[in-house]
C-alpha cells in the first residue's frame, strides 16, 4: 500500500519514463524526489548525454505488481543503465540489455542484421549512484545490481571519486540478490521508510545503515551484523521467497 503517493512525471531534467503512459509511476515523495534529483545531477555534471530511463515504480495505490514480486509499497524503482555507443558517445540505446562484467551488451540479431553493441557508461552510472547515496533526503537502503556491474562501479569510484563516504556506502548498498534476476540490465533502487512513514506503520526489513538512522549518527561499530544473501532476500519481503524472483525485465 502507498500512502500519500507522488507520481513520477513522464519526463524531467535528465530523465524520461521507460514505459510512458503506464500507471506504475507511484512512489513515496522521498523516492520520486531522490530519482529526480539524481537524474538532474547527472545532467548538470556530465551534460550532453541521453536522459536516463526510469521504469516501474508502484501502482497508484500499491499492492501486487504484475511484473514484480516487489514494487508494492512505493519504495522501489527500476532504472535502465546509462550507455555509450562503440565510439564512446552517450546514447539512449535499447532498454533492458544485460551487460557482462566487461561492460558490454548486444541487441538481439533481427532480420539477418547483427545487433548493435552498447557499453556501460561508467561515469554517468556512478554519478547517478553517488547522487542517490549522498542525498540526505533519499534514504536509499539498497541498489540491486549484478556483481559484475558492482565491481565496475567500485573500480571507477576508486579511481575518480573524491568523496570517500560515497565509496563506502556504495560497497554496502550495491548488492546482487542471490536468487532471481541478477540485475545486469538495470538498477533496482529501494528506499528505507521515512520517519513519517514509520509513524504510519512502515517497517524496514534488513539492515538499517548507520547513515540512515534518525537522529544523531551512532557509532558505526554498532551497525548490525551483515546479513547472508538468503536471509536478506527473505527479510526484504517478509516471506520465504526472493523479493526479486518474479522480476521479468
Amino acid at each position: 500500500m502507498v500512502v500519500h503517493a507522488a507520481a513520477l512525471p513522464e519526463r524531467g531534467p535528465g530523465f524520461v519514463r521507460a514505459r510512458p503512459g503506464e500507471a506504475t509511476r507511484a512512489g513515496t515523495r522521498q523516492l520520486v524526489g531522490a530519482l529526480s534529483r539524481a537524474a538532474a545531477y547527472v545532467e548538470a555534471t556530465l551534460p550532453g548525454g541521453a536522459p536516463v530511463r526510469i521504469g516501474d515504480l508502484s501502482s497508484p495505490h500499491g499492492g501486487r505488481h504484475s511484473r514484480h514480486g516487489s514494487h508494492r509499497a512505493g519504495r522501489d524503482a527500476d532504472v535502465i543503465f546509462y550507455a555509450t555507443d562503440a565510439a564512446g558517445s552517450p546514447t539512449r540505446g535499447r532498454g533492458w540489455l544485460a551487460y557482462d562484467r566487461f561492460g558490454t551488451a548486444r541487441e538481439p540479431d533481427e532480420g539477418g542484421r547483427r545487433g548493435r553493441v552498447f557499453f556501460f557508461d561508467d561515469a554517468r552510472n556512478w554519478a547517478f549512484v553517488r547522487a542517490l547515496l549522498l542525498d540526505p533526503e533519499a534514504r536509499v537502503q539498497w541498489i540491486f545490481v549484478s556483481n559484475g556491474i558492482k565491481a565496475r562501479l567500485l573500480r571507477y569510484a576508486a579511481a575518480h571519486e573524491q568523496e570517500r563516504e560515497a565509496v563506502y556506502r556504495a560497497r554496502e548498498v550495491l548488492h546482487q540478490p542471490s536468487r532471481g534476476n541478477p540485475h545486469a540490465d538495470h538498477f533496482h533502487v529501494r528506499v528505507a521508510c521515512g520517519l513519517r512513514e514509520q509513524q504510519l506503520g512502515c517497517q524496514d526489513w534488513g539492515p538499517v545503515w548507520p547513515w540512515l538512522r534518525h537522529g544523531p549518527l551512532n557509532d558505526p561499530s554498532e551497525a548490525q551484523t551483515p546479513w547472508t544473501d538468503d536471509a536478506l532476500v527473505d527479510a526484504l519481503m517478509g516471506v520465504p521467497t526472493s523479493a526479486e524472483t518474479s522480476d521479468t525485465e
